[in-house]
């Protein structure tokens, strides 16, 4: 069911992130509601003109009262580490992404403001492997193969006791490998952005685990698309798989962007990183179709050559 909540302030924590930087200015041209945008460092942050831009870290209770304070909707999309680095220091791992979450939960419990958050999660990182070749649900067995999963799936689960309690309400949406513009040529996560910057640059890509790996591959648009309808979703807590319902190796993948380029792209693998990433990962997104009524529009060949029509300018 979507309802409309007039009035209400939105937050976005993690605003400078690949993802939450395109979701800023999408929710900013689609709401005159007060939007908020959550920074730990303003230094070169563009944000959105008609966005507060607030500096501060929700390891601090009290900044997780001034930036929690009056919103009805947050978004929580800030994390850090990558399913390739994130068991490097899992002590930290666990630090740096899930304490700031149980500090603005803690907050939003004494505040009593009882909002609706939005989490960003893994539709890639958390599902247990399985033998046959079937996209996983929901309700599919979790068993992350790296601390960066098993952060977004305990973080999952902390906002479903949040809602249980009645603090808050939150959707979960465990979103496939997003793609799209822009994308930082120092972001070293996100095999379509990394590749089209190396293939612009006249570089080879460099290709890390098994390049037949298959993923679902989702555009920043849809993305966000998706997100804001689930901002709007009146449920307590429930979880959603946020994909295009279709897989493509990373030769696939690699193999497309010299298509849309018109010249075929040198490959530089290393297979001993990403060793241990699963080597199967697509979507049943059935669910959110219906709860939302959305529908992925972008598919990987036209947001390829978006991307790459985008940059070259």
């Amino acid at each position: 069911m979507i309802v409309t909540a007039p009035n209400r302030a939105t937050g976005i924590v993690g605003a400078r992130g690949f993802i939450g930087s395109y979701l800023s200015r999408y929710v900013a041209s689609r709401t005159t509601d007060k939007l908020r945008l959550l920074t730990r460092n303003t230094e070169g942050f563009e944000g959105v003109i008609t966005a507060e831009v607030m500096n501060g870290d929700l390891m601090f209770r009290s900044d997780c009262e001034r930036f929690a304070g009056d919103l009805k909707l947050i978004y929580y999309l800030a994390h850090k580490n990558s399913p390739i680095d994130s068991d490097l220091d899992m002590p930290n791992d666990a630090l740096v992404n899930l304490v700031p979450l149980l500090n603005l939960l803690q907050t939003i419990e004494s505040l009593k403001t009882v909002p609706h958050l939005v989490y960003f999660s893994s539709g890639g990182g958390i599902y247990k492997r399985k033998k046959k070749l079937i996209p996983y649900g929901e309700t599919d067995s979790c068993e992350p193969s790296s601390s960066y999963g098993i952060q977004k799936l305990a973080a999952e689960q902390y906002l479903r006791l949040a809602a249980d309690k009645g603090y808050l309400t939150a959707t979960v949406l465990r979103v496939g490998n997003a793609y799209g513009s822009p994308h930082s040529e120092f972001r070293r996560q996100g095999l379509i952005g990394v590749a089209t910057s190396s293939v612009l640059k006249g570089n080879p890509v460099r290709i890390f685990g098994n390049p037949s790996n298959v993923r679902d591959y989702i555009h920043l648009e849809d993305i966000s698309d998706v997100a804001v309808r689930a901002g709007k979703f009146n449920e307590s807590f429930n979880v959603f798989n946020v994909g295009s319902g279709v897989g493509h190796s990373v030769l696939d993948v690699v193999r497309t962007i010299g298509e849309c380029r018109g010249e075929p792209v040198q490959i530089v693998s290393n297979s001993d990183l990403g060793g241990r990433l699963t080597d199967w990962v697509v979507l049943d997104i059935t669910k959110a179709r219906a709860a939302f009524a959305w529908t992925p529009t972008i598919d990987l060949r036209s947001g390829i050559s978006r991307m790459l029509s985008e940059r070259a300018e």
